[in-house]
């Protein structure tokens, strides 16, 4: 399995890749077929103009590829690491609903 991460109006520290990979890792030990994994970062920079900062301007978003499907999530927080572990968790709620439907479509042995 491949993943590729990408920042867009960020840099990628060493941190958030291995958190990411991390993360990852240990989601896709249960399922074998996934062909490759693409993770956008990145930050919006509106401002609030009450708060003065930004509010949920982090966002995650990832292209996982199966063979004959593509799944796709977002998440945003206020800080990144927020953001990928709830992106982790929209995931892994996509991958359990598509394992169980396989469970639920494939033949019965004879």
């Amino acid at each position: 399995m491949q993943i590729t991460i990408r920042g867009h109006h960020l840099t990628v520290t060493p941190a958030i890749e291995e958190n990411i990979r991390l993360k990852f890792a240990e989601m896709m030990q249960h399922l074998d077929q996934i062909n490759s994994v693409q993770v956008k970062l990145s930050k919006d920079h509106q401002i609030d103009k009450y708060s003065k900062k930004g509010s949920d301007n982090h966002i995650a978003e990832a292209i996982i590829r199966l063979p004959g499907i593509e799944m796709f999530a977002q998440a945003s927080a206020d800080d990144m690491y927020s953001s990928i572990k709830k992106l982790t968790e929209r995931i892994k709620r996509q991958l359990h609903k598509h394992r169980k439907m396989q469970l639920a479509y494939s033949p019965l042995p004879a």
